[in-house]
């Protein structure tokens, strides 16, 4: 699959805490999505809502630090839109 990355992915990753066990979490989840051949076959997707292209993937650091990262899948290509460690601001801001 093709993995692309938007803007508003790497402004959030700007304003986060530079953090070497994140920065390396969110590496091995690209690679993972990279060698698949379909959205099926990526299990660390969760679809958000009803929607048919928005997905979330969660990375635990510790006890109460989690991320979210947006994903939009369309076809064979698949979009991280954004990157957050409040929920709220996650679903207020994405899909």
């Amino acid at each position: 699959m093709e993995l692309k990355y938007t803007n508003k992915f790497f402004r959030d990753l700007k304003r986060l805490k530079n953090d070497k066990t994140l920065i390396y979490t969110i590496a091995k989840k690209a690679n993972n999505i990279k060698a698949a051949s379909s959205i099926k076959e990526i299990h660390e997707l969760i679809r958000i809502r009803k929607t048919q292209a928005h997905y979330r993937i969660k990375i635990k650091i510790s006890d109460k630090l989690v991320y979210r990262i947006g994903v939009v899948a369309i076809k064979n290509t698949v979009w991280f839109a954004c990157i957050n460690n409040d929920k709220k601001r996650f679903y207020k801001g994405f899909p």
